[in-house]
């Protein structure tokens, strides 16, 4: 069926909706609308998405893979936004926003939007409830990555402009609707790397794995996964050739090199505030399955901060060994804190899970000038 300009504004007036636009031949197996193929989508596929998800990741990370996912289904936006404007329509971008939306809303996903705010580097919308807010009510937490990648993957497809959207409400987690609240913004790595600390983004997003050519690619810097057995077979021989004393020291000094090196990167990025480049570094390794963190604490009167890890990847190589093994994890920390705060440190690990210690705990202590 065509479609012209006449009947987008009645859409947008109000005076029509999309029924009479919807083509289904069940005979045939297809359903389209405004001749674009398209697919129902039944509650079950949805929470599968999402659960998929979950099972590698938590829920905030889940909701946050599949933002990103439907980030890119609404880049696809572009090409309603260039027939509009082959029909003579040059929406806004909230306007065109609020279109997208209405014929969604009117197959099903969701209550109806109301544009709330509408500024040329802000636009804020509200609904009842979304789709995904009803079937994910059980999770009693923000859910709205679908239509937080929608969101903004509209915005960027029509403006050219980089945009990212939150959700400040939500039906699911027990308020009484769901608001977003999209920006645009410079794409740079001082927000990513907030978002990352805060728990509210992951590495993954940002690994680029294509296995048949053999590369990996992290923040745009090649990468190689390493399993633990190799790890302590690198550390086992230096031992062999140099004695295990003077290999704990060595690797103590090259991982101290490496922690300050990974924070002398992510100044490069535009990353400057010393407490934000030291969370960073820490999500970074931890998130790269290095260790988890269970808690930092500082002591003013000692300069000292002491942190609890589990699962650092020396303590799970070696397993029980009756004694402290890592030195690399000791040096690693340490670097981290010399180069994200221009102080000298020394790092020492007082308990170890290869001693059999519950976790392997480190001090950070400040060295006399």
């Amino acid at each position: 069926m065509k479609i012209g300009r006449e009947d987008f504004e009645a859409l947008i007036k109000g005076e029509r909706t999309i029924a009479p636009y919807i083509e289904m031949d069940p005979v045939a197996g297809s359903y389209s609308v405004f001749g674009v193929k398209t697919a129902s989508n039944p509650n079950y596929l949805v929470k599968a998405i999402y659960e998929m998800y979950e099972a590698n990741l938590d829920r905030k990370l889940a909701v946050q893979a599949v933002r990103k996912l439907f980030h890119s289904v609404g880049m696809g936006a572009g090409g309603l936004n260039n027939l509009l404007k082959k029909s003579g329509m040059d929406l806004k971008p909230a306007e065109f926003l609020m279109l997208v939306f209405k014929l969604q809303h009117q197959q099903g996903w969701g209550a109806p939007f109301e544009l709330v705010e509408a500024g040329e580097h802000r636009i804020v919308l509200r609904t009842k409830h979304t789709f995904e807010s009803e079937i994910l009510k059980d999770w009693k937490m923000p859910v709205c990555g679908i239509h937080r990648g929608w969101i903004e993957g509209v915005l960027i497809a029509v403006t050219g402009k980089n945009w990212f959207c939150i959700e400040t409400k939500c039906h699911a987690n027990g308020d009484d609707a769901c608001e977003f609240v999209a920006d645009q913004r410079e794409s740079s790595w001082k927000w990513k790397a907030e978002a990352i600390v805060k728990g509210e983004s992951a590495i993954t997003e940002y690994i680029e794995h294509k296995p048949l050519r053999g590369t990996i690619k992290l923040i745009d810097d090649p990468v190689v996964i390493m399993p633990r057995f190799i790890f302590s077979s690198m550390m086992n021989s230096l031992k062999k050739t140099m004695g295990e004393m003077p290999a704990g020291g060595v690797n103590y000094r090259a991982y101290m090199d490496m922690g300050r090196e990974t924070v002398e990167h992510y100044k490069k990025m535009g990353i400057s505030k010393p407490g934000l480049l030291s969370d960073m570094a820490f999500a970074f390794y931890s998130q790269m399955g290095w260790f988890n963190i269970i808690r930092m604490e500082w002591d003013e009167a000692k300069k000292e901060k002491t942190i609890t890890l589990e699962h650092t990847v020396e303590a799970e190589a070696f397993g029980t060994t009756g004694k402290n093994v890592c030195f690399c994890t000791a040096g690693l920390l340490a670097g981290i804190v010399e180069g994200s705060f221009g102080i000298k440190v020394q790092g020492r690990e007082i308990k170890c899970r290869s001693k059999g210690d519950e976790h392997c705990v480190f001090t950070i202590t400040n060295k006399p000038g």
